[in-house]
Formats: structure tokens, sequence, C-alpha cells
């Protein structure tokens, strides 16, 4: 993965797009496959925020393969994130649109490389507000999530990373919630354990 969340960019000063645009990133981002290749990486990856948010993607990604520099052949797997808590655009209709634009338009893998749901969280408001903040609710959204990747064209959706259990309990990234002390969950294909 050559950058995460990268939507304004990378390495600032240099490299932040609303200061400088996106010619820099396009050169730093060719650089950084170039140099995970010749290490012996396979597969590179270009990660950006807000996967629900055609708008942002489609002006990151119609910008930045710049001839020289990025192109589109230098990326083989497309990430997102797509976190409930942080824009209330952020709901599985908009993820849906976006990734099949997005499908549509590079005709890369897609991967949701973060997100996660809370499993307590006491008066939280989340963008899909009938999924229960539970273990279930975990299980529901990204079963949900799942079910958008596989609705992608010619299989392009390839998974889910569940990612970012800090934010909860954490009011500067975002969240409502408060944490007891040991209270963490995590949940993959149907096994649980409660440290």
């Amino acid at each position: 993965q050559v950058g995460n969340e990268i939507n304004n960019g990378l390495l600032w000063p240099v490299g932040e797009i609303s200061v400088n645009g996106i010619d820099p990133v396009s050169q730093l981002l060719h650089s950084a496959v170039q140099g995970a290749k010749s290490a012996g990486s396979p597969h590179i990856q270009v990660h950006l925020a807000n996967g629900w948010d055609w708008s942002g993607l489609d002006s990151f990604f119609s910008g930045v393969f710049i001839p020289g520099a990025l192109s589109a052949s230098d990326i083989d797997i497309v990430g997102v994130s797509f976190y409930p808590f942080y824009d209330a655009g952020a709901t599985l209709a908009a993820l849906q649109s976006s990734l099949a634009n997005l499908a549509g338009t590079l005709r890369k893998p897609i991967v949701v490389a973060e997100t996660d749901w809370p499993v307590e969280c006491p008066g939280v408001n989340l963008t899909e507000p009938s999924i229960p903040v539970s273990v279930a609710g975990q299980e529901t959204w990204t079963g949900d999530i799942r079910d958008v990747l596989q609705g992608l064209p010619d299989g392009l959706g390839q998974g889910i990373l569940y990612w970012e259990p800090g934010w909860v309990g954490s009011a500067a990234l975002g969240s409502a919630c408060e944490v007891r002390a040991g209270s963490v969950l995590f949940v993959r294909e149907g096994w649980q354990r409660r440290h």
C-alpha cells in the first residue's frame, strides 16, 4: 500500500493537494510504486478515505494519472475506508453507488480497507440507524458491505479489512462512545472473543 487515506495527498507539504495540486502526488506515488516493486512487492494498492463519496474518489483518480508520473497500470488494487460516524453521507447506498462507479471507471479490484461498527455505544449517531449497536450489528454491517462488494461487476469487489477500534471511546477520532476497560470485542467469520 502506497499511502493511507491520501485524499489530500501524502508527504506534506510537498504532496499536499490542497496546497500544491495533484502533480506532486502523482510523482510521489510513481516513485513509491517503483520502490515497492523493486523491493519485490507483487501488488500495489492506493487507499483513499470516504469510499462512499464518489465525487472525492473521482476527483482524485481523474487527476492523479499523469504522463511521466503515476499511470493506471502502476496500481493493482484500490482500497477505501468506510466509517459509519464521520459524515452523514456514509451510507451503504452511497457506498454501493460510489464503488460501482469506481469499478466501472478504473476496472481494478476494490477492497474496503478500513471499516468498523461499535458493540457498545449509548447515544451514538451512525449512518445506518436500523443496524443495532451490538455484536449482531457488527455482523450485519460487515455482511452488508460484503453484499455491496459482491455486487460489483466482474468480481472486482475483493474483501473487507475490519479496522480502527481506537475510534471507540475517542472524541478526538469522532466517537461519542465511552468504553469500559476490557470490553474490546473481536468478530471474524462467525467466531467471537472478548478481552
